[in-house]
């Protein structure tokens, strides 16, 4: 069976209405909401995300210690080469954890079981920062990471 009678294109490849920029996946333009709709929309995100063996690993590994009371903070790295899907779990994880209570989604990489009741959401595109201020939120510029992840922890909102 040939590839052409064994799969069935999507519909935006029938019509030729698949951009080429779609294939570059950027965290920053996700956390900053300017993503491509296959990125910034989490129903579409996962329908289309494999559960493959190691992004399922890294989701437990993350969402494990977030619901465990005992366990204190860890640090992850991933370090994969270019097009091993960094970007791709880091994005996997953004999306599990702003809709953690929507146990609907991302089910096949984290099961409802065992999720943490709530997750405080801190990400930061550090390619997008620079000088003297790392980044401006309305009437507030942050000037360095550690200010950075306070303010969006609430501690520099009013």
């Amino acid at each position: 069976m040939g590839v052409l009678t064994g799969c069935k294109p999507r519909a935006e490849v029938l019509q030729g209405d698949l951009q080429d920029s779609i294939f570059a996946a950027d965290f920053g333009d996700l956390i900053d909401g300017t993503a491509h709709n296959v990125y910034s929309d989490a129903a579409t995100f996962f329908r289309n995300t494999h559960p493959a063996g190691q992004l399922c690993g890294i989701v437990r590994a993350v969402f494990d210690r977030l619901a465990s009371s005992t366990d204190g903070g860890a640090l992850l790295r991933l370090s994969t080469g270019f097009g091993g899907g960094k970007t791709h779990t880091l994005m996997t994880l953004w999306h599990l954890a702003q809709n953690i209570a929507d146990t609907s989604l991302g089910t096949e990489l984290l099961p409802s079981a065992g999720r943490p009741k709530a997750v405080k959401v801190v990400a930061i595109d550090a390619s997008k920062t620079g000088g003297l201020v790392f980044a401006v939120h309305d009437d507030v510029s942050t000037r360095s990471l550690p200010g950075e992840i306070f303010y969006q922890l609430g501690a520099g909102r009013r």
